[in-house]
């Protein structure tokens, strides 16, 4: 058995704090989680393809405007090599001219124009408009206007090198579009020169469209997308939250607010719900339930107020048949007590008269059984008395070590009989505020017990301590121990516990159950640390005095 001071309290664990969110506070993360990416992904691809298509639309312009100009070459070309324009027209001006070869009619001179003359004079012209703008290149040109800059060089390389059909640069604000120009049939008088280098690309047409506010109308609706896009995101979430406050939320706190009314008893509480869902459903099995609870505590308090009627009357009868069974102890004790004081005075007669051996062996196991019935009688008289409290107690400040050495004493003889060696641990001046004569009765029961079940030629440890607030005695015997389920059982009245098949029951389950009692009126404990087949230890604590 552990002492008081070596109990160890069960340690429980802390649980870390977890953090609450309203379930609208789930909801719109989870919106938010969902949404925003998906439509953040969506509209940059959206932004992406619009810029990828507004480049191709300038790219398709350009290819266009190539096509327009080559196809005007190929005409001049296709008219014997070039066209006659009247030399003091506005469209031949600021054009120098390669081949010197005149017409001249009775009222006006024209001069002759080829391909790249042509496409000189509507480059011109596309400059005045600045809508787009070309210009002719060639790595070897006869005019010296179109020698190439980096980017012709780079395409007309690409163009001879790898055989490409075009060659473009998208810039921040311009688009170089360029593609290869063919030696024509008509082209051989002037280029005599790629006819001895065996090549067929005389030059390069290069295409330049502005594209700076092509690039920055692409941006602009870029961010329209994304201001719509946020716009969409934000109605997206607040028609989804007033969803589901409206279909979701707001029924779950009526339904939270009623169960919690229902918890304190209020069992007429009814919700209402009209969702034609399966929240509807929800409330009508909330009604349900809260209809049977009503049902059930009006039949729970009948049956209550039957059953406490009922116990009532029991109790008042077990107390009037206790009070009949106490009545009846008391008195059949003490009537009990005078025949058998004449029994016992009759046996000391008799035992001083006759002198036959064998009468008196009989005698005395006459006066042992005698001794035995008073000793039960008593017993009973005594529980009697402490159940009904009706014991005068005596109490005074006692040396327990002296009790001690006085139910040594008076134990010694039974001791004896069966060649047991009592061992004692016995400090001096150890005092305690008891009743002698009551609590010599419980160490004598203590003790007798010890000798009665230790086996022959053991050894009984009595042992007294101080201990911080009380005196502990213990009484260790070398019995066949007390079984588990019985620990608590042998301090209760007329409980006797058989210690071995071959042994009979011992007393009348009376010495523990009055010496329980005596020690709980000192404020005081009374235990047993025991097991199966192992000694047995009776602790008494008693408060200091």
């Amino acid at each position: 058995m552990q002492n008081e001071e070596n109990q160890i309290l069960p340690y429980h664990k802390k649980s870390s704090p977890k953090m609450n969110y309203p379930l609208k506070q789930k909801f719109v993360l989870g919106v938010i989680i969902i949404i925003v990416p998906i439509l953040g992904l969506l509209f940059t691809w959206i932004g992406f393809r619009i810029s990828n298509q507004g480049k191709q639309e300038t790219l398709e312009k350009a290819r266009v405007i190539a096509d327009q100009i080559v196809l005007t070459r190929q005409w001049i070309t296709d008219c014997m090599g070039g066209v006659f324009v009247n030399i003091e027209s506005e469209g031949s001006k600021g054009v120098p001219f390669v081949i010197k070869e005149q017409i001249s009619s009775p009222s006006d001179t024209y001069q002759f124009f080829t391909p790249s003359m042509v496409t000189q004079k509507l480059s011109q012209y596309s400059f005045e408009k600045k809508s787009y703008q070309f210009r002719l290149s060639s790595l070897t040109p006869i005019n010296i206007a179109n020698s190439p800059n980096s980017f012709e060089k780079t395409a007309l390389k690409s163009f001879q090198t790898n055989k490409t059909k075009e060659y473009f640069q998208f810039k921040d604000q311009s688009f170089n579009y360029m593609v290869p120009l063919y030696t024509k049939k008509g082209c051989i008088k002037c280029h005599t020169r790629e006819k001895k280098q065996k090549t067929s690309i005389i030059g390069g047409l290069r295409v330049t469209i502005p594209y700076g506010n092509i690039k920055h109308s692409l941006e602009d609706n870029i961010w329209l997308l994304a201001g719509a896009g946020i716009c969409i995101t934000f109605v997206t979430i607040i028609v989804l939250v007033f969803l589901i406050h409206r279909l979701v939320l707001k029924p779950i706190n009526e339904l939270e607010e009623k169960s919690r009314q229902l918890s304190t008893g209020k069992l007429n509480t009814r919700v209402s719900l009209h969702t034609n869902d399966e929240l509807e459903k929800l409330g009508k099995s909330f009604n349900l339930m809260a209809e049977n609870l009503m049902h059930n505590r009006e039949n729970l308090e009948e049956k209550v107020t039957r059953a406490t009627k009922d116990l009532a009357q029991a109790n008042h009868e077990l107390l009037k048949l206790d009070k009949l069974k106490s009545d009846f102890l008391t008195n059949m004790s003490h009537e009990l007590r005078t025949p058998l004081t004449a029994v016992k005075g009759s046996i000391n007669y008799l035992e001083r008269t006759l002198n036959d051996p064998e009468n008196l062996e009989y005698i005395h196991i006459i006066e042992k059984n005698i001794s035995r019935l008073t000793r039960l009688i008593s017993n009973l008289f005594d529980f009697t008395k402490l159940e009904a409290g009706k014991i005068d107690w005596e109490f005074e400040r006692e040396d327990i070590s002296q009790l001690v050495r006085e139910v040594i004493d008076i134990m010694s003889p039974l001791a004896h009989e069966k060649n047991l060696t009592v061992l004692q641990n016995l400090p001096e001046h150890l005092y305690a505020v008891i009743d002698l004569e009551r609590m010599e009765q419980v160490l004598v029961n203590l003790l007798d017990n010890a000798i009665k079940f230790s086996e022959t030629n053991a050894t009984i440890k009595i042992q007294v301590e101080a201990k911080s607030s009380n005196i502990q005695i213990s009484i260790k015997d070398q019995g066949p121990g007390i079984a588990k389920e019985n620990l608590e059982t042998i301090f209760k009245k007329f409980y006797t516990a058989t210690t071995d098949s071959t042994m009979k029951n011992q007393g009348a389950g009376m010495g523990l159950a009055i010496s329980k009692a005596i020690v709980t009126a000192h404020d005081g404990s009374i235990n047993v640390q025991s097991s199966k087949g192992s000694p047995s230890t009776f602790f008494i604590k008693l408060p200091k005095g």
